[in-house]
Formats: structure tokens, C-alpha cells, sequence
């Protein structure tokens, strides 16, 4: 609209310079004819006259004036009235050089006018320069006119054009920003969350419905298949950081058998925590996604709990280290539990207990019943967890003790295998603890009724 504007203004001044200028040069090719000649030093009131006689009617409302070929004034119309046309530089450079210069000028106390300059040459010698000038009059009303219309409806019509385009716009794009707004509201966690589908038959529908099937098939895999990938990178770069580095000092250095057999003890062992990782990793991801398996069975608690401080114990003993574990039950509890997944859950526990524990200082298991829920208290009286750390402690790799190194078992992915077997299991599970004075890791699961005489109660 702007350029279109611009090209009719610049059109219609164009072509009202053009007839003006056509009037103006007829008149002054005429007093450069030689018959001007004897006129061209008369005053003003006779010069007015010569012009009158010479050009009739046509010349009413122009304004002339000749110069002597310095630029010097020879003789101007009366209506001049002792004003004069400015010739600048420009001008008399180019009619010295035989152009003719028509250009739009002021003279003091008078209109805006169009004004040609003619040169008058001699035998290839410039003698005098003859300029004429004509008032615009309803001309420049005109363009005035004109701009001002331009200057009014060109910012209307562009807000009006916005304003239409955009809410056109915003009508065939409505869909498309739902989608977008529903879509920025699908994360990880939340893939279950559907795109509407407001029309099926057109595009944005069949984008709407291919999205939704993508988003259905991704759901059931994506969360485990993405952390399990970047879990596994950042936890299996150390030991094969460590094989690697033993095995080059080995290729260099070791000489004797015994020397290769520490490598390969050392790299072993680095091997098996690599896979305890990865089979950790999966239980947790399978866990995480519901897609672990429990072969539930009926458990009496106490019994269970009794056998497993058994085997640590017998374990402890094996490794020259005292016992310390006991048990306090207050009634029985039965459960509907998968025996090898709730080893893991509170091995895991206990096992942390005894490490973070001095070697003398006792771990205490307590059994309680209360409302339909067997509760499981972990006791023990080592460093315990900062008051920061609690929130973070059943997460993955997260270490409340950053000393302990993957060297130590120590891969961060316990407690949050603990809390996803758990969850599995239908309860949960919640630390307490202070600095100083010891941890209580608490295990609540939902309890069923004494089972039958020939229901299962574990050795």
C-alpha cells in the first residue's frame, strides 16, 4: 500500500510538473529568439509591455527574468517586484553547458513556483540565459491534498489489514496453536496426555491423530528406555575407565604371572560391579514402568526377617566381623510378596545400616502391625543423613556420602530400587533421620490376614 501510494503521488506531480513545464519552456524559447534581443536591457514597465504585446494572455501570472551570460541581471517582469531568481552554481554550470534546467524554487513574498533556465548561445558562445517561472496554484493544492489523504488512509489501511490478517490468521492458526499448547504440556512423565482432535478430516486433524499414535506407542518405553541409557553411560564410564587403565599399565609394566593375575582379579572384579549395575538398572527401569514381575506368595514377616539376618550374619562371620543385627517383633505379619525382590529391598537397607554404623554399634529391626500394615523400622545409630539430603536419598546415583566410591559397591542405585520394589509391592518408604545420632529407614507394607495352615512361611 505504501509503495502504491508513493508511485500515484509521484505519478500525478510528475505529470503536473510536465505541463507546466511544456507552458514554461514555449515562453522561453521565445525570448530566446533573437527578436527579444533589443528588449533584453529594457525596464521592467517596458519590458511587461514587449511581453504583453509579444505573448497576449498566455504570459498573465509568469514571472521572467534574463541574465547576461556572467549571471549578472539584465531585465526582469514587473511582477518581480525588484525580487530575483536565485541561480545557483549548479544551475548556471549545466546552461553553460547547454542543458536546460527545470527545477521547483521560492523567491521572497512570492508562491512556490516551477522555473526553466534556457542558455542563449552565439556563434557557440554563451550570451545570456533566459528564466522563466509559473506559480503551482491549484496544483500544489492538489498534492497537498494528496498527501494528506495518503497520510491518513495509509496507516488506517495497514492497521486495518492487520488487524484483519491477524485475526484471519489467528482463526486458521487456532488449531495449529492448541496443538502446540497441548503439545508443550506432554513431558516425560506425563505421555499418557492426548492431543484434541478437533476435526479428523481435515490436516491438522490427521496431524493431530498420527501424533496421538505416535505418543501411544512411545509411552510404555520411552521414560525407561531414555534414563536407562543415560543412567548406564555415566555409571559404566568409571570401570571401564579403571579396566582400561590397568590393562595398558599391565601391557607395559607386569613381567610375572602373579602381576597378570592381580589385572585380571581387579579387571574381574570391575566386571562383575558392571553387571550388578546393569541388572540393577534394569530391575529399576522394569520397576519404575510396572513391567516388573512379582511371583507373589503369602509371607509371614517375622519368619522372613529372621532367615535374612541369618545369612548376614553367616556372612559376617565368614568375613571375620561380629554379629550385630537383632530383631524385635511385636506380633505377626503376613504379607503378599515376592520372596528374591524383597531380599533386595531390605538387604539393600541393612546393608547400608551396617556400613554407615560403627562396628560395634548395633542394628536393630523392628516388626510392628498397626491397621492392615506391616511396618518395617531399619534402626541404627552411625553418621546419619544431613537434613538436605533426605528428599534426595531414593534417588538415582545420589550418594549422602560422596566419599564412597563405586570401588566401595557403592552405585547410588539402592534406595532407589528399594523405593520402586517397594511401590510394586503396594507400600512405601521414608527415612527419618539426624546427624550424629543414627538413620530409621521405615517399610510399610500392606498386611492380609493369617492365611491357612499350609500357607508358606519361609526358612
Amino acid at each position: 500500500m505504501l509503495v502504491f501510494s508513493g508511485f500515484v503521488y509521484l505519478t500525478i506531480r510528475a505529470d503536473i510538473y510536465k505541463q507546466i513545464d511544456r507552458e514554461l519552456n514555449k515562453v522561453a524559447e521565445a525570448l530566446a529568439s533573437p527578436t527579444m534581443e533589443p528588449f533584453r536591457r529594457s525596464a521592467p514597465s517596458v519590458f511587461d509591455q514587449v511581453l504583453e504585446d509579444f505573448f497576449g494572455p498566455k504570459i498573465a501570472g509568469m514571472y521572467v527574468q534574463l541574465l547576461e551570460a556572467d549571471g549578472t541581471v539584465a531585465t526582469t517582469s514587473k511582477n518581480l517586484n525588484n525580487q530575483r531568481f536565485m541561480l545557483s552554481r549548479s544551475t548556471y554550470r549545466k546552461a553553460a553547458a547547454g542543458e536546460i534546467v527545470h527545477e521547483t524554487g521560492q523567491v521572497s513574498g512570492l508562491p512556490d513556483m516551477r522555473i526553466v533556465t534556457i542558455p542563449v548561445f552565439n556563434d557557440q558562445k554563451l550570451v545570456r540565459v533566459v528564466q522563466v517561472g509559473a506559480p503551482f496554484g491549484d496544483e500544489l493544492d492538489t498534492l497537498n491534498k494528496l498527501l494528506v489523504i495518503f497520510g491518513i488512509s495509509i496507516p488506517l489501511g495497514i492497521l486495518m489489514l492487520s488487524g484483519g490478517g491477524w485475526f484471519l490468521a489467528g482463526q486458521a492458526l487456532r488449531p495449529v496453536d492448541l496443538l502446540t499448547r497441548t503439545a508443550q504440556r506432554i513431558t516425560a512423565e506425563n505421555l499418557s496426555q492426548r492431543l484434541e482432535v478437533l476435526n479428523p478430516n481435515d490436516e491438522i486433524g490427521r496431524l493431530a491423530e498420527t501424533f496421538n499414535s505416535t505418543l501411544a506407542r512411545l509411552e510404555a518405553s520411552f521414560v525407561r528406555t531414555r534414563r536407562f541409557f543415560v543412567d548406564i553411560s555415566h555409571e559404566l564410564r568409571t570401570p571401564l575407565t579403571i579396566i582400561r587403565g590397568e590393562t595398558e599399565v599391565g601391557l607395559k609394566w607386569a613381567k610375572e604371572p602373579e602381576d597378570f593375575k592381580e589385572i585380571l582379579q581387579s579387571n574381574l572384579d570391575e566386571v562383575k560391579r558392571m553387571s550388578d549395575i546393569v541388572e540393577s538398572l534394569l530391575d529399576l527401569s522394569r520397576a519404575e514402568e510396572g513391567g516388573v514381575h512379582l511371583e507373589l506368595q503369602e509371607i509371614e514377616l517375622s519368619e522372613f526377617l529372621l532367615g535374612l539376618i541369618h545369612d548376614l550374619e553367616q556372612q559376617r562371620r565368614h568375613n571375620e566381623q561380629e554379629s550385630r543385627i537383632s530383631l524385635e517383633s511385636y506380633g505377626t505379619a503376613w504379607i503378599m510378596g515376592d520372596m528374591r525382590r524383597l531380599r533386595q529391598v531390605f538387604l539393600n537397607i541393612l546393608n547400608n545400616a551396617l556400613y554407615f554404623s560403627a562396628e560395634d554399634s548395633p542394628v536393630r529391626i523392628e516388626l510392628k502391625v498397626e491397621a492392615s500394615r506391616a511396618r518395617v523400622s531399619v534402626i541404627d545409630r552411625g553418621v546419619g543423613i544431613p537434613a538436605e539430603d533426605l528428599e534426595h536419598v531414593f534417588e538415582r546415583f545420589y550418594r549422602v556420602d560422596k566419599s564412597r566410591n563405586r570401588r566401595d559397591g557403592g552405585a547410588g542405585l539402592g534406595l532407589s530400587l528399594v523405593k520402586s520394589l517397594t511401590e510394586a509391592h503396594g507400600g512405601k518408604v521414608y527415612v527419618e533421620s539426624s546427624v550424629g545420632l543414627g538413620s530409621v529407614f521405615i517399610v510399610d507394607l500392606p498386611a492380609i490376614p493369617a492365611p491357612s495352615a499350609e500357607a508358606f512361611i519361609p526358612s
